[in-house]
């Protein structure tokens, strides 16, 4: 949409008074406050930049005289600092001919309606602005020709053309951009279906606008607010998604659900004591949830409460469902991890593998492969990133040294007669078992093609070390020399094999963390 029109005298203030009085009546701002207004550099051929300057000073202070909210925008502005520092828009924005570019994310990041751009053309008889007014939320925008005739002297053309611009500001100007305030309603809804849009498609910086966008239209909108608040937690805004939650729970004060989203954001922010406090008022009215006894046990954990931790979590494994076989040391590993781990977020097929990891990251190395063993025979899972892989790798490979020097340990214990040939058939049979759940595993595992060849190495020193396992087992069943003879040699090919791979993965991306 645009508009052209030209205003060639200066507007009475009597024209000004009616132009705020409609528009308050149209947009309903209050008595006396007109829109908020975004005011960039007016641009000009180098000749006229004094005057161009100077304009704009005076259209900042002529406009916020007629009651407009004005921030005016430059490089030095402490808005288009702050702009910067939050990710709206980048450093190279500070150059004066990208700030203009950066407008629509200059503006929702500054929570104005509209903003004015324009350009100063000085002739022999006149001095004209080219303006293009925009608004904020439809996107919207409308040219805008002002000219007067030169006076001689450069602060009455100054001050003429400063106030013409007020004039021509009419509230049909405002209502055919779709900034009054039945248009940015209007424009507000389509705002949040493209931030909705936005979020499906994992474009989150694009949804933060769109939904900031939506705001400024209808301020305090619910679901407008909720879905800033998860857009910009996507991003790992979490302060910004606290806050909008807050503004959520302000206006639905009994909404435990609310309350519930709060605690998360609250907690995500580095709030803990608000976080709890959330928790708890959403505990009054859902209870024992899930996600309440999580969070709370999440927010005992960040105030540096493992006892009160752990008895949140050992009432959590008690009401998951996936949990209820869980090893009675989990609510002690939750409390004092050293990362916090979200288990009610997690899909009940996915359970297995996070408690996996959290179990090897914890030193559980045995019951860490069998919970990651038993996520891969669920089904086909997607590859492991990188730094994941050689994580969970690390601590596979803690459990496959480990068999291997029980191993090594059955047969000590049984030449000085601390087992019986049962006992020892027992022990050995209990480690194969073992080892055939680490080469099962890494089978299963898929990997990045960067790191699949040090990953082959990692299979094949897994099966070396579950037939040596195997030939131990048949040597205590037979006494057969050469099975030992095998194993023996199996194993030193498993700590060559596993060498290799952590050779390899170290050569592809530089030493293990």
């Amino acid at each position: 949409m645009s508009r052209q029109s030209t205003l060639w005298r200066l507007s009475s203030a009597a024209l000004v008074a009616a132009t705020l009085i409609a528009f308050s009546t149209a947009a309903g701002t209050s008595a006396g406050v007109g829109p908020s207004l975004l005011l960039f550099p007016l641009q000009s051929h180098w000749l006229s930049e004094p005057l161009a300057e100077a304009v704009t000073s005076a259209l900042s202070n002529h406009l916020s005289q007629a009651g407009y909210e004005v921030t005016e925008i430059h490089a030095d502005s402490p808005v288009l600092r702050l702009a910067v520092s939050e990710g709206w828009v980048s450093a190279d924005t500070l150059e004066r001919e990208a700030i203009e570019a950066a407008r629509d994310q200059l503006a929702v990041a500054v929570e104005v309606a509209a903003t004015l751009t324009g350009e100063v053309v000085e002739r022999e008889t006149d001095v004209t602005l080219h303006l293009v007014l925009a608004a904020t939320v439809s996107g919207e925008q409308v040219g805008l020709d002002v000219s007067i005739p030169r006076s001689g002297t450069r602060d009455a053309d100054v001050k003429a053309l400063a106030d013409a611009v007020v004039g021509t500001l009419t509230a049909d100007v405002w209502s055919e951009i779709g900034a009054d305030l039945e248009g940015a309603r209007s424009a507000a809804e389509a705002r949040y279906a493209a931030g909705q849009a936005a979020m499906a498609e994992g474009a989150y910086r694009q949804a933060v606008l769109d939904f900031d966008a939506a705001l400024i239209g209808a301020p305090g909108n619910p679901d407008y607010l909720r879905g800033a608040a998860e857009a910009r937690a996507a991003l790992g805004d979490y302060a910004g998604a606290m806050a909008r939650m807050r503004s959520l729970a302000a206006l639905r004060p009994s909404d435990a659900e609310v309350a519930l989203r709060l605690g998360y954001a609250a907690l995500r922010a580095g709030q803990p004591v608000e976080a709890e406090a959330a928790f708890l008022a959403a505990a009054e009215e859902l209870g024992n949830d899930p996600r309440v006894v999580e969070g709370l046990a999440l927010a005992a954990r960040a105030l540096g409460q493992p006892v009160r931790a752990e008895e949140y979590y050992q009432l959590l494994v008690a009401l998951v469902p996936g949990l209820s076989e869980a090893p009675p040391w989990l609510p002690g590993l939750l409390a004092n991890a050293e990362e916090s781990v979200e288990l009610t977020r997690v899909p009940p097929e996915d359970l297995p593998g996070q408690l996996g990891r959290l179990y090897l990251a914890g030193g559980y190395a045995t019951e860490g492969v069998a919970a990651l063993l038993s996520y891969h025979l669920q089904g086909d899972h997607p590859a492991y990133d990188d730094l994941e892989y050689m994580s969970i790798a690390r601590g596979i490979d803690g459990e496959a040294e480990a068999v291997a020097r029980s191993g090594q340990g059955v047969f000590a214990a049984q030449a000085i007669g601390q087992f019986s040939d049962e006992q020892a058939d027992e022990q050995m049979a209990a480690l194969h078992d073992r080892s055939e759940a680490v080469a099962a595993l890494a089978e299963y595992m898929q990997v990045s093609p960067v790191l699949e060849p040090a990953h082959h190495y990692r299979i094949l020193a897994y099966n070396f070390l579950n037939q040596s396992n195997f030939e131990s087992l048949m040597y205590l069943r037979t006494r057969d020399a050469e099975r030992q003879r095998r194993a023996d040699l199996l194993r030193a090919a498993f700590r060559k094999s596993l060498a290799q791979a952590s050779s390899l993965a170290e050569g592809l991306l530089g030493p293990e963390p």
